[in-house]
C-alpha cells in the first residue's frame, strides 16, 4: 500500500506538471492568419457601434492585415530592456472601440497583457461581449485582456510597460494630440513603438520615424500609418 509520504509527493508532482503545462500553453504564439480566422466570426456577429451627444466621434476599425503588419514590426524590433517579452510587456490601444486590436494582440502571445482604453460605454460594452466569446473558446488568450472605460489621458494610466501603443488619432484635436504624445514621451520605455494615423508635431524629436505604410482600415484600403520608435 502506498505510504502517505509517497502519496503527498505524487500529488505535488502532478500539481507541478499541471502548472508547467499551463505556463507552456500561455506562451504559445498563434499564427496571425489563424487569429483573424478565430476573431472574424466574433466581430461579424457583434453589433456595429454608434455614438451621440458630446462623444459623437468618428469611428472606424483597423483591418486584420494591418494588425499583422504591426506584429511584424514588433517582432523585428528588440524588446525595450525594461519590458522583456512577453513577461512585463503590454500592448495598448488608446481608443479601442469594440476591442478588435486588443483581442488580436492578446492572442499573438507576445505580450503579457493587451490593454484597451475607451471613453464610450457602448463601445466598451461591445468589446466586453467580444472578450466573453473569446474567453469561452480560448481562456488563456482572454485572460491577457484588460478593458477600461476611461480617458487614455487619465493619470492613473502609466505607459512604462508599453512595448507597442496604437492610436487612430486622425481626428484628434491638437490639444489631445499633443497631450497624449507628451504623456507617452514621459512614460514609455526607450525603444518601444507607436503606431498612429497622424505623426506628432509638437514633440516629433522625441520619436524616430522608422516607417510610413499604406494600410487597410475600415474607411479606406490605403490609410497612412506612421511607425515611431521612442528614443
Amino acid at each position: 500500500m502506498e505510504s502517505s509520504a509517497t502519496t503527498r509527493r505524487r500529488l505535488r508532482s502532478k500539481g507541478t506538471m499541471r502548472r508547467r503545462l499551463t505556463l507552456a500553453s500561455a506562451s504559445v504564439k498563434i499564427n496571425s492568419d489563424a487569429i483573424a480566422a478565430i476573431l472574424a466570426p466574433i466581430y461579424n456577429e457583434l453589433p456595429k457601434t454608434t455614438a451621440a451627444g458630446q462623444h459623437n466621434l468618428t469611428y472606424g476599425e483597423i483591418e486584420w492585415p494591418t494588425l499583422k503588419l504591426m506584429l511584424d514590426y514588433v517582432q523585428k524590433q528588440e524588446s525595450p530592456s525594461s519590458v522583456a517579452s512577453p513577461s512585463g510587456s503590454r500592448f495598448y490601444d488608446l481608443g479601442c472601440g469594440r476591442g478588435r486590436a486588443v483581442l488580436y494582440m492578446a492572442m499573438s502571445g507576445i505580450f503579457e497583457h493587451s490593454v484597451g482604453i475607451e471613453v464610450l460605454p457602448e463601445r466598451v460594452s461591445l468589446a466586453k461581449d467580444a472578450l466573453n466569446k473569446l474567453r469561452a473558446s480560448i481562456p488563456i488568450a482572454g485572460s491577457r485582456v484588460k478593458l477600461f472605460e476611461a480617458s487614455f489621458l487619465n493619470p492613473a494610466f502609466k505607459y512604462k510597460d508599453a512595448r507597442l501603443v496604437f492610436l487612430s488619432n486622425m481626428c484628434f484635436d491638437n490639444e489631445t494630440q499633443n497631450a497624449i504624445f507628451r504623456k507617452l514621451n514621459t512614460e514609455m520605455p526607450k525603444g518601444s513603438l507607436v503606431f498612429c494615423s497622424r505623426a506628432p508635431s509638437e514633440i516629433l524629436s522625441a520619436f524616430e520615424t522608422i516607417g510610413v505604410e499604406k494600410v487597410p482600415m475600415s474607411w479606406t484600403p490605403t490609410s497612412e500609418i506612421h511607425i515611431l520608435r521612442h528614443l
